[in-house]
């Protein structure tokens, strides 16, 4: 199978190739339906420092979904029609790419497909949601909006908290999190927000942080530590995104004040991990719970991935922008 594909050739640099796909034994054929631009594919294009045991960023796209067309002789888990989504490097950026089944994960039933196409990032922000420690009738808050940032805002509120703080330097961003559901927004450009967050929690600080603001985000140093800052005693600071470089932050405070500091990364577990917990994080979207067409900002046909990749870039108002074939 021959196929039009993206190809990162250096920094800031797309091209358009042909890829010839061959088949293993364990792998599917996907007809791309879409794809999106994830945070991580901004910072690898950017050209900024990229860990060494992440795999190429070459043959981008790792975000996706679209319909099963072929499928290698011992694949069983899937049949040529099948709608799927990606959870993988896969080159998703690309009229057709394939993998192997560990890396494929069917439509759940009903769902648009432009939903399900963002069956990756959507899980992600759902893992952060169910494992962030959030109590019935807490304080939470959201730091940095981002894709998986308003899906945290969502979530937090639907999973039992009172009152739900977004923090973040766009205002558009803000203006959509208190659209979807954030009871404050604080804009840290304009805002004391440790003083703000004093102010509203009486002193105390905030029950449950998330902080997700990292990749190629400048303010992920600052946003970490003001998330440290404000989570009051005996809390729960949660932190969803890939900090790809090392940054300097105040652990005292989490020792001293019995902080509970964790990292919520789906994507490095095992296939079975994915296998397991996918349906259930893809649940409440499935059911209309959390609202995923309002954070899409942008699209743009796959010939002009250049064009979107710019976007991104200098348009710090995007949430999440689409590319289609």
């Amino acid at each position: 199978m021959e196929s039009i594909s993206i190809y990162m050739s250096g920094t800031r640099t797309l091209d358009t190739i042909t890829r010839q796909l061959e088949l293993a034994e364990d792998e599917i054929l996907v007809k791309m339906t879409q794809a999106s631009i994830c945070d991580a594919d901004l910072r690898a294009w950017s050209g900024m420092h990229m860990p060494s045991d992440l795999p190429s960023f070459a043959h981008i796209g790792h975000e996706g979904g679209g319909e099963v067309v072929e499928i290698g002789k011992k694949v069983r888990e899937f049949k040529v029609g099948d709608k799927v989504m990606a959870f993988g490097p896969l080159n998703t950026f690309s009229h057709y790419f394939k993998g192997p089944v560990q890396n494929f994960i069917k439509v759940p039933d009903g769902l648009d497909m432009e939903i399900a196409c963002l069956g990756e990032p959507i899980c992600v922000g759902m893992f952060g949601v169910f494992h962030s420690g959030v109590q019935l009738g807490d304080i939470a808050l959201v730091a940095g909006l981002n894709f998986q940032g308003m899906i945290a805002v969502q979530g937090l509120k639907k999973r039992g908290a009172h009152k739900v703080i977004a923090v973040d330097y766009s205002d558009a961003h803000l203006a959509l999190a208190k659209k979807i559901g954030a009871d404050f927004v604080l804009n840290t450009n304009t805002q004391d927000v440790r003083e703000e967050i004093k102010e509203l929690t009486k002193g105390k600080g905030v029950d449950t942080t998330l902080h997700s603001c990292g990749y190629w985000n400048p303010r992920t140093e600052d946003y970490f530590n003001m998330c440290i800052d404000i989570t009051r005693d005996e809390g729960v600071l949660s932190s969803l995104p890939d900090m790809m470089s090392p940054i300097n932050v105040g652990l005292h405070r989490l020792h001293h004040h019995a902080i509970d500091i964790r990292f919520n990364a789906l994507m490095h577990h095992s296939p079975e991990f994915l296998r397991i917990w996918v349906p259930l994080l893809m649940r409440p979207v499935v059911q209309g719970d959390i609202d995923i067409k309002a954070l899409i900002t942008d699209s743009y046909p796959l010939s002009q991935v250049n064009e979107a990749m710019k976007k991104f870039s200098e348009d710090e108002d995007q949430v999440k922008i689409l590319l289609k074939p």
